[in-house]
């Protein structure tokens, strides 16, 4: 998308449109996605060919404004899933390592790099960072991750992630080529003077200018200084011969447009199934709210007060009223309505089940159909193999991304902070699985293996520690090794192997 004044802003297409929708729902705020569809469904988008069955004033959340009346609950499925994959990916933070250092004999430069490496991730948060990307990507689509550096703030180069609803990319291939982001500096209660600042990634720069326009046009570029939180910066500053920036596209390929290198959310398809889930809640919450007891009074027996008539059934005392009780029309009528819970209860999970389900995950992920049980290892596998196999594609986009964006750091920290770090080197990414073994568990498998003799003594280790580097892997199997060796009995070197064989056919 070519970016020139006065455009129409915010950049609009059908996967923008998406996002928008997306993003209301994780919001998990009712009147954020009531407003989407009473206000952003009725935007008109020049190439969007398709229908959303949502787009319209039969909608769930789309009645909101009309009937202001009614009861209106939310469900927060799209921030749970969100949340999950977050979990799936990042609950345990990934190994990142420097490959030469975790070699036996490693030289003892590698070794400083990924005590370096060490630091500089654990100082800037990474994994937090990276976590908190991971939920984002899940419901918009995808997230970019730039690299920022202030010595004031930090010794090393900064990640920051950015929305894929902020930003515009530029693909060449399949690969991003460049990207802009943007952001509002300033806007007036009316609407008719915004400030944004466009962010220009590009390989060996980074661009910056401002735009001066109005709630719904780009506006003209004027300059930095022409406001003060903008003034201070450069219009191009020069850096690495690299892209200091990494796209992570939740899922491919895109089913709204399979040319696109953009990813696809979780939520995609969802949105109609999340509405009726709302509806069934709504409904049954409104059965609560009916299902008040209540009392039919007549009106004789009401006293008038001067805010009308008042009935008060905790009072102890009153006035005989000459008025005959068993006559049919001055009864006091007790009323209760029953509340079907039952029915929308079925309905909620059926909807509930479906929705996670065509998100990639296991019911189980979200706690249901556990019916108490307590599993861990192989039965917890087993019963969420669909939220890991989701887990396990998303790593292969994550761990490419992670690869990228740390060498990027280690190039920043050497060649625009003056650090001592080798950025020859290459970054393994190992994932975690997610689910703790316990020792039991492990032992057991590792026995298994060994009767069988179907591994090593290594591969055993590794099994155990697969968090040690190599040179803790060798120590252990040395130790092993050692601990297991068989003295030979004195004399037994000498005895002829053929002597043996003749006492053996003797016998």
């Amino acid at each position: 998308m070519k970016i020139v004044e006065n455009m129409p802003w915010p950049p609009m297409n059908k996967l923008y449109w998406k996002m928008a929708e997306h993003s209301a729902w994780y919001s998990s705020d009712p009147e954020v996605i009531a407003n989407f569809y009473t206000e952003w469904a009725r935007i008109d988008i020049p190439d969007n060919n398709m229908s959303y069955p949502l787009q319209n004033k039969e909608a769930f959340w789309a009645r909101q404004i009309q009937n202001q009346g009614e009861i209106f609950v939310h469900v927060p499925v799209a921030s749970d899933i969100a949340e999950t994959s977050a979990n799936f990916l990042f609950g345990e933070p990934p190994l990142i390592r420097v490959a030469q250092a975790n070699q036996l004999d490693s030289d003892i430069s590698y070794r400083t790099t990924q005590e370096i490496l060490d630091s500089m991730l654990d100082e800037v948060r990474f994994n937090s960072r990276i976590t908190e990307g991971a939920e984002s990507c899940a419901a918009i689509g995808g997230i970019y991750i730039k690299l920022a550096w202030d010595t004031e703030l930090s010794p090393y180069p900064i990640p920051v992630i950015e929305q894929a609803d902020k930003a515009i990319p530029e693909f060449k291939f399949g690969i991003l080529n460049a990207v802009t982001f943007w952001k509002t500096v300033d806007s007036d209660e009316s609407g008719s003077k915004v400030y944004r600042l466009l962010e220009r990634y590009e390989k060996g720069s980074i661009n910056y200018s401002l735009y001066k326009g109005t709630s719904d046009k780009l506006g003209i570029k004027v300059d930095l200084s022409s406001h003060p939180d903008t003034e201070s910066l450069q219009e191009t500053v020069i850096t690495v011969p690299e892209l200091l920036c990494v796209y992570v596209p939740n899922m491919l390929p895109n089913r709204l447009n399979r040319s696109s290198s953009m990813g696809r959310s979780d939520l995609l398809g969802l949105e109609g199934l999340m509405d009726s889930l709302d509806e069934v809640y709504s409904g049954w919450i409104r059965d609560v709210a009916l299902a008040q007891a209540k009392i039919l009074i007549p009106e004789s027996y009401l006293r008038k007060t001067s805010d009308g008539f008042r009935y008060n059934i905790d009072k102890m005392l009153y006035v005989k009223l000459d008025i005959d009780p068993i006559s049919e029309g001055n009864k006091i009528t007790p009323q209760q309505f029953d509340i079907r819970a039952d029915k929308f209860e079925k309905t909620a999970l059926n909807l509930l089940e479906r929705i996670i389900t065509s998100a990639g995950y296991s019911p189980q992920s979200f706690g249901l159909n556990i019916e108490g049980r307590a599993e861990s290892g192989t039965a917890l596998s087993i019963r969420e193999r669909k939220s890991f196999a989701t887990k396990n594609k998303k790593e292969n986009y994550w761990g490419n991304a992670l690869q990228k964006i740390v060498k990027l750091m280690m190039l920043v920290y050497r060649f625009e902070l003056n650090g001592k770090v080798d950025t020859e080197v290459d970054i393994n990414v190992t994932f975690n699985d997610g689910i703790t073994n316990n020792l039991t568990e492990l032992s057991q498998s590792v026995q298994m293996i060994s009767n069988a003799m179907a591994a090593s003594t290594e591969t055993k280790v590794r099994l155990l520690h697969n968090d040690w580097s190599e040179e803790q892997i060798a120590a252990e199997v040395d130790k092993i090794l050692d601990e297991n060796r068989v003295a030979i009995p004195e004399g037994i070197g000498n005895l002829d192997i053929n002597q043996l064989d003749d006492e053996g056919a003797d016998d």
